[in-house]
């Protein structure tokens, strides 16, 4: 998977961050671990701390703009930290695992595409929305 424009939100915030994950998701995807273990484990690791730091700049320009949406925005955040959670759990019992490895890889591409060209273009044309008006809806 490879970052192109058409995933550009046009917040330089979320792009950044966007932009980061897709390249996990490259050097996963190229092999560019060693061993499995390795592999996944840096993934789990770098999810748990991005969610965290993604998700809360996302959620402050959601409360800051009154974004619509923000309930069913914040309920896909949480639903993805649940299947980080669950795939952290996964990999502490069994890090070999090819089905885990996949697993990681699928879920984090799919959710990657879906919310990102989705509800993430949707919260920063709001946000873009929101700043050129003054701040006022």
């Amino acid at each position: 998977m490879v970052w192109s424009s058409k995933y550009l939100t046009g917040n330089k915030i979320v792009d950044d961050d966007h932009q980061e994950i897709f390249r996990l998701v490259k050097d996963v995807i190229d092999q560019k671990y060693k061993e499995r273990k390795e592999k996944v484990t840096a993934v789990i690791a770098f999810l748990v701390e991005y969610t965290v730091r993604h998700f809360n700049s996302e959620e402050r320009l959601m409360a800051e703009s009154d974004y619509p949406k923000t309930d069913e925005h914040k309920k896909q955040h949480a639903d993805f930290v649940a299947v980080v959670s669950e795939l952290q759990g996964k990999i502490e019992q069994d890090p070999e695992s090819l089905d885990i490895s996949l697993e990681v890889n699928n879920t984090i591409v799919a959710w990657l595409v879906h919310h990102v060209i989705g509800s993430d273009k949707d919260l920063a044309d709001h946000y873009r929305t929101w700043s050129k008006s003054g701040g006022f809806q």
